[in-house]
């Protein structure tokens, strides 16, 4: 009985030794697991701070290479020509049918086929264009044929304009009403392309020529006329000739399209200068081109004096006509010579130009609305 108290004792002695030795070896055993984490921790979280003497070499990045450069400039040309030839001014009777027109055709007011163009819709069978149809008479016909020649061919028109003193009414109205030009030309022929040229004296210590070559930029010709003043002058002749041989060969022209320069200007070209001229003219109308003069000044233009007189004046003291210049250059040129025709407004008359003095009464819808 004694021995077996004895051994009890022992067991239950040895239990709480080895619970006491295991408690003890289970806490350090967590203690140590902790802090080995916690360090992990903050070694991933710290940042590392490189030696000095250490060189980080960064990653070395791949380069995009293209075999040819990327073009990011928009062509100029946005629309292409699909004819070879611009339309003669005059179409012949045999493409009344391509204008809409079928056998014999009732007479129609040129301001309704005008709308007609303009507003895009058109009476009777569809015809070219904005829609002309049955009921044209037959310079309408004739027009819309010339209008779907120049909307296939295109059309190219450059303003050579005096830029000396004595323009600053022709300029200032240019500036302002340049949107009215491009607007209205392109409601009829939409790949129309415009370029300006100014031309001084030859001595003007600013520019003798500056030029805004051809362009579809209606911003472009904006920035360019901003940037001119109408100043200097002094002698009555001009350095017409710099002006037409810099609207001639530097404009950039399109082959195949209608090609058309309107001379703006008050004053002749210097008399040695005369025969130089014409040549040029007549070299550019050889080549497909036409060179149409408008005379801006008082003299050609009695009814600008009585606008700003307000009265009347005696109209045999004027000339009423272009000046004999400006008459031999268009001549040369296989153009018009043209005035302001009792108008003051110089856009009206200038789009009358573009399109032809020929169709001035089927313009007269779209020149009303300016």
């Amino acid at each position: 009985m004694r021995q077996l108290l004895l051994w009890s004792l022992l067991v239950v002695v040895s239990l709480l030794v080895h619970a006491t030795i295991s408690a003890r070896v289970g806490r350090e055993l967590l203690d140590t697991t902790a802090t080995g984490a916690a360090r992990e921790i903050r070694l991933l979280v710290a940042p590392v701070t490189p030696a000095p003497d250490m060189e980080i070499e960064p990653e070395p990045v791949e380069m995009l290479e293209f075999e040819q450069p990327i073009e990011l400039t928009p062509p100029e040309t946005l629309v292409v020509p699909k004819a070879l030839a611009p339309p003669p001014p005059d179409v012949p009777v045999a493409l009344r049918a391509s204008a809409g027109g079928q056998g014999s055709v009732a007479p129609a007011s040129p301001a309704g086929s005008m709308a007609a163009l303009a507003e895009g819709t058109g009476g009777g069978t569809a015809g070219i264009g904005h829609g002309i149809g049955n009921g044209l008479d037959y310079s309408s016909n004739r027009f819309a044929a010339y209008v779907q020649g120049l909307r296939e061919a295109g059309l190219d028109v450059v303003f050579v304009v005096d830029a000396t003193g004595s323009m600053v009414w022709v300029l200032d109205e240019v500036k302002s009403r340049i949107g009215d030009i491009v607007d209205t030309v392109r409601a009829l022929v939409p790949i129309a392309r415009f370029g300006v040229v100014a031309y001084r004296d030859k001595d003007d210590p600013e520019f003798v020529t500056r030029a805004q070559p051809l362009t579809f930029s209606q911003r472009k010709l904006g920035r360019f006329l901003t940037g001119l003043e109408a100043k200097g002058g002094g002698t009555l002749p001009e350095a017409v000739l710099a002006g037409l041989r810099t609207a001639v060969e530097d404009s950039g022209w399109r082959a195949g399209a209608k090609r058309i320069v309107i001379l703006l200007g008050d004053a002749p070209p210097y008399d040695h200068d005369l025969d130089a001229v014409q040549a040029t003219a007549a070299s550019f109308a050889r080549a497909g081109g036409q060179i149409t003069t408008l005379d801006v000044s008082q003299e050609a233009n009695p009814d600008l004096t009585e606008a700003r007189i307000g009265r009347k004046v005696d109209r045999a003291l004027y000339r009423n006509e272009p000046m004999y210049q400006f008459r031999l250059i268009a001549e040369s040129g296989s153009g018009d010579a043209s005035t302001l025709d009792g108008d003051i407004r110089v856009t009206r008359r200038l789009i009358t130009l573009i399109m032809g003095t020929q169709f001035a009464a089927e313009m007269s819808a779209l020149l009303d609305a300016i």
